[in-house]
């Protein structure tokens, strides 16, 4: 009897420590890990000094850039806030997922979200946000334990990082760390209205006498987009001004978060994916301080950064052409899981590690209009060429998309022009017909951002 019980002990003890052990390999081979995703709203990627900013708008970023990945060229699927996180979220092009803003159209309930394919894989799974045009209503909350958008600080809307933050760091402190968790944290606070505080304002200029206020609002944006408020070159590089300011001030709120993570023991085994939803317009294109109103790059142009469990690959740069919707099949391949079929994104992994990408590489991304398939609504590029609203640019002699040259690549524009509207038209689905219900709280917070009139 006695040598029975001691046998069952044995097999117990041998059988736990292979448990262990396994749960120790696993863990040693990078498949169980956080994951953190930070979306900035309207950050430009070339605005940031490891994107070769001359300008010390982001030191807390550029230190974490040392850890990570750099993707030079990540261009967003939308110049739209809804349209490029429903993407972002769920590995499809705005036609594909369904998600218009303009169209009061939410995500669709049967189209899965990172936060309910790692939810399944037994992540806690919380998001404190801006909320707007990614409240709650709007469909992005699928999957999500705990989906805060915050509430106004003031009648302003003084829409900051610090509080995102704050939240964070006051849910992790309640955390057990034995507990896996994705947290999707995301801010507006480099959206306009640009109000920085003085003392970021400061670090970039010092002696502006024209005669824009410190703060510079939607009504103000658009009063000089309509011409009816003159602007000089002095009065632009103030409103450049108070980007950058917002920058810096976001950039500290970061540095924050990154040293409680280190000091909690948790930013080793965490995967921290650092990018934007859509860039900002400062007149590359005839308009100042706006976006969603065209798909030219300083408008999609985000910065992707992707620091690894145990800083795997750090300092690597990645310079073929990548989109937002690479962002969850690259984590579901770090998670050593499948990617589904119906993804429009491939992993970035086979990049990191120095591959080349195949020859037919080329994002799509779409405005977030009623009219889905007109052709400036859409657009389609490659390593060199972009077409957009029936026009071709040449990006390797052309950055700044200003000529024109589909007169002479007639049989180019046609083949590009040909394989968008075959991606575009490629994943048919039931799209939801359901049309978003906002509150008055809602629909004020939107008024501040813009977004309504």
């Amino acid at each position: 009897m006695k040598k029975h019980a001691l046998k069952i002990f044995l097999i117990v003890t041998i059988a736990g420590l292979i448990a262990v052990g396994l749960v120790l390999l696993k863990k040693k081979n990078g498949h169980d890990f956080n994951v953190i995703l930070i979306s900035i709203d309207t950050l430009r990627a070339d605005h940031l000094g490891c994107y070769k900013y001359n300008r010390e708008t982001s030191p807390s970023i550029d230190r974490f850039r040392n850890d990570s990945v750099l993707f030079r060229r990540c261009m967003a699927q939308s110049t739209s806030t809804l349209a490029s996180h429903a993407s972002m979220l769920t590995s499809l092009i705005p036609s594909h997922h369904g998600a218009f803003f303009t169209r009061s159209q939410p995500l669709p309930g049967n189209i899965r979200t990172m936060a309910e394919l790692l939810k399944k894989k037994n992540y806690r799974t919380v998001s404190f946000n801006d909320g707007g045009q990614i409240a709650p209503q709007f469909g992005l909350n699928q999957g999500f334990d705990k989906y805060e958008s915050m509430n106004p600080k003031n009648k302003n809307y003084d829409l900051v990082f610090s509080r995102v933050v704050n939240k964070t760091i006051q849910w992790l402190d309640k955390q057990p760390g034995s507990e896996k968790f994705f947290l999707f944290l995301h801010t507006y606070e480099t959206h306009h209205p640009y109000t920085p505080k003085k003392k970021y304002l400061k670090r970039f200029e010092s002696n502006y006498n024209g005669n824009l206020p410190g703060h510079i609002s939607v009504e103000l944006i658009k009063r000089i987009n309509k011409g009816e408020v003159k602007i000089n070159e002095e009065d632009k590089k103030h409103i450049i001004n108070t980007y950058d300011a917002e920058i810096r001030s976001m950039d500290d709120s970061f540095g924050r978060l990154m040293d409680v993570l280190k000091k909690k023991k948790l930013y080793d085994n965490t995967l921290i994916i650092f990018t934007s939803d859509h860039g900002e317009e400062f007149g590359e294109h005839g308009i100042w301080a706006t976006h969603s109103h065209t798909l030219f790059n300083e408008q999609l142009h985000v910065p992707l950064i992707m620091k690894l469990p145990m800083s795997k690959f750090a300092l690597t740069k990645v310079n073929h052409m990548v989109s937002s919707i690479d962002i969850l099949p690259t984590v579901l391949h770090l998670l050593d899981k499948k990617i589904p079929a119906e993804f429009d994104g491939s992993s970035l992994v086979p990049l990191m590690k120095g591959r080349k990408p195949g020859a037919a590489m080329f994002v799509v991304s779409q405005r977030d209009m009623p009219k889905t398939y007109e052709r400036k609504y859409w657009s389609i590029m490659n390593r060199k060429w972009k077409l957009y609203d029936s026009k071709l640019y040449d990006l390797l002699n052309d950055p700044g998309e200003s000529v024109d040259v589909s007169a002479s690549n007639k049989n180019l524009k046609k083949k590009l022009e040909k394989s968008a509207i075959f991606y575009i038209k490629k994943q048919k689905r039931r799209l939801s017909t359901k049309k978003v219900k906002m509150d008055k709280e809602l629909k004020k917070k939107l008024k501040s951002l813009g977004y309504l009139n």
